[in-house]
């Protein structure tokens, strides 16, 4: 599905959060590292200052700098344009995966500067730069890994407010699991890979990934949704018809009166071969659909 979606970050204001932490990070050095008449913080920044700090050092000392020679500054394009799969997003590799999780998002580079002033990788603070490392951390393991997605993630991928997420999630009957943690925290609740497909795939905000889901991904989606039985059989229908793809246009080949009865709940007919052809369309094992459309239409009539 192509789709024209803003990105919530400019890469301007990533790239001035990715200074002012190189900057801090050198405060750091200068403070609390070798006391070397200034050559570590030299070495770090390319060029003499007499003092490194954001609040310290001169328009002109800050604009010498080549941020670009520094690890985190590669880290930091590689992740922006793999979050929002913008040009270059086929350089993200495992490697940058690795680096950011195991790293930068777990303390590895300065979350302050020498001063206690946050930089944009404080977890404590909710930050463009983190939320780019975070929202490309979440997208790599769930496309490559098949990893569930918790509540945080799925706000960071559909840019949508947590409460939202929530929210939407319990409208349209999606079922969060609870972490297997010691008091965990809401946000930690987790989406399965499969259900994060299409409801992902259905939020405006959300930025596809550019080399598309896989068919044997949506193939998955549809098998695990049809055979979670805590799922209303009318809810089955629609959520399966979404992933497979298919519209008025194109859909099955059975009446639409009963069609459109069937997802909205209606005591329609228990009609089988209407229920095998949407099994076929579906392309899901006939007699397993069939089976729960004719106990769910079956149990209606006798309510």
């Amino acid at each position: 599905m192509n789709q024209i979606v803003s990105i919530p970050h400019d890469w301007s204001e990533i790239e001035v959060q990715v200074r002012e932490a190189i900057i801090a990070m050198a405060s750091i050095l200068q403070n609390f590292g070798p006391q070397d008449n200034g050559a570590t913080v030299t070495a770090f920044f390319g060029l003499p200052v007499e003092i490194a700090g954001r609040g310290w050092m001169s328009v002109e000392e800050i604009e010498g700098i080549d941020f670009t020679r520094h690890g985190l500054y590669r880290h930091a394009r590689a992740a922006w344009c793999y979050a929002y799969q913008l040009e270059g997003w086929e350089n993200f590799t495992v490697e940058y995966f690795h680096e950011i999780a195991c790293g930068l998002l777990s303390g590895g580079y300065a979350l302050t500067d020498s001063e206690g002033e946050p930089t944009g990788l404080d977890f404590r603070n909710d930050m463009p730069l983190r939320r780019v490392f975070e929202t490309a951390y979440a997208r790599w393991d769930w496309t490559k890994n098949g990893s569930d997605l918790t509540v945080r993630q799925l706000s960071l991928l559909s840019s949508m407010a947590e409460a939202t997420v929530r929210s939407s999630l319990s409208k349209e009957g999606f079922k969060l699991e609870p972490p297997k943690t010691v008091n965990p925290d809401n946000s930690s609740h987790t989406l399965s890979a499969n259900d994060a497909v299409q409801w992902l795939s259905r939020r405006r905000g959300f930025i596809q990934n550019a080399a598309g889901s896989s068919p044997e991904r949506y193939r998955m989606a549809i098998r695990e949704t049809l055979a979670d039985l805590s799922i209303p059989f009318p809810t089955v229908v629609k959520r399966i018809s979404d992933l497979a793809g298919l519209s008025e246009v194109n859909g099955p080949k059975v009446d639409r009166q009963w069609y459109a009865g069937l997802v909205d709940g209606r005591a329609v007919a228990p009609d089988l071969e209407a229920l095998v052809a949407l099994a076929d369309a579906f392309d899901v094992p006939r007699a397993d659909f069939a089976a729960r459309g004719v106990r769910h239409l079956l149990e209606l009539e006798s309510s």
